[in-house]
């Protein structure tokens, strides 16, 4: 459901990334709060994956162990933000609403870069934006989000509409290209993810 159907005020973000060590998914969800950005709770979750890699079909590799890690979040965060696909996507169900649908949780899919649809041309300045359609439908926004950087592709995931899921990703930002809460969940993963391997070694 791409409307805005998530509790207000928003009290709590929680970013989630994934890394992969060998067959095993490492997820990250960092919980934060909204107006300052601090963390206020983070969890790891790891489990095996079978799932073969195929592009566009994320959804079924990495959101179970999403769904499974989100559960286990106390803070009761308002909004996921999901480093994946959500509406964008040819189907209109990326990872990111696959998680929202599966879990029951307001998400936005914040990506790096395009699966599909167009835009008229990048956005030049920061916090600017241009919208992102496919098949003559706006999917989510194309946005600057750091100085010379390459934009970020939002749509959104689960119970939230375009234009909050556009507002509450910038809103997040921090300097860098990916969303405060995101950026900190993908540092967290990556750095558990080298535990494993090292373990391994």
């Amino acid at each position: 459901m791409f409307e805005d159907r998530f509790r207000l005020p928003i009290r709590h973000v929680c970013g989630v990334d994934l890394a992969f060590a060998e067959d095993r998914a490492v997820v990250a969800c960092i919980s934060v709060d909204y107006q300052s950005q601090n963390p206020v709770e983070k969890r790891v979750h790891t489990r095996k994956i079978s799932f073969p890699y195929i592009r566009g079909f994320l959804g079924f590799r990495e959101g179970p162990p999403i769904v499974e890690a989100i559960r286990k979040v106390k803070t009761r965060p308002e909004i996921f933000l999901i480093n994946a696909h959500g509406m964008a996507h040819p189907v209109h169900c990326g990872c990111a609403t696959h998680v929202g649908v599966s879990a029951g949780k307001a998400t936005i899919g914040v990506a790096g870069s395009r699966l599909c649809g167009v835009y008229q041309a990048e956005p030049q300045k920061l916090n600017e934006w241009v919208p992102l359609t496919y098949m003559g439908k706006a999917v989510g926004g194309v946005v600057k989000s750091s100085e010379g950087g390459k934009p970020i592709f939002v749509s959104p995931g689960h119970l939230v509409g375009v234009d909050s899921s556009i507002k509450i990703v910038l809103a997040c930002h921090r300097g860098h290209r990916l969303p405060e809460p995101i950026r900190l969940a993908h540092n967290l993963a990556n750095e558990e993810k080298r535990k494993l391997e090292g373990g391994n070694s």
